[in-house]
């Protein structure tokens, strides 16, 4: 990517890539759900768990494709999450989707939408 890219376009990097090993070669977002920082934790991210992956759509407007990927909840997955999500929440490739008192659920865009690169050719 050049110095002009999209900010909104996931650079590859390590740490988008520990999560791309969380999930199916072939996912294009995730969804993650993360425990409420609190003082008790430091305000630190403490708990996550993968809930799906996601392929985009052919095209706009359509609903995004569910990729067959059980809930994982497993040690690593919470730990690698959560140290994604301390150095990454705010960056442009994440999105809060929910927001309760227990817990925060962000989506992440791992690649970008192939219909993006219609308007490159």
């Amino acid at each position: 990517m050049g110095p002009f890219a999209s900010p909104d376009q996931p650079r590859r990097t390590p740490a988008v890539d520990t999560l791309r090993a969380l999930v199916p070669d072939t996912a294009d977002v995730i969804r993650v759900r993360a425990a409420t920082p609190t003082a008790a934790t430091g305000w630190a991210w403490t708990h996550a768990e993968v809930l799906g992956a996601y392929q985009w759509p052919p095209y706009p407007g359509d609903p995004l494709r569910s990729l067959d990927h059980p809930v994982d909840d497993s040690t690593h997955a919470s730990l690698t999450v959560c140290e994604f999500l301390t150095t990454h929440q705010h960056a442009g490739s994440v999105t809060l989707a929910r927001a309760t008192d227990t817990t925060y659920t962000f989506s992440v865009r791992l690649s970008r939408p192939r219909w993006e690169d219609w308007a490159d050719a």
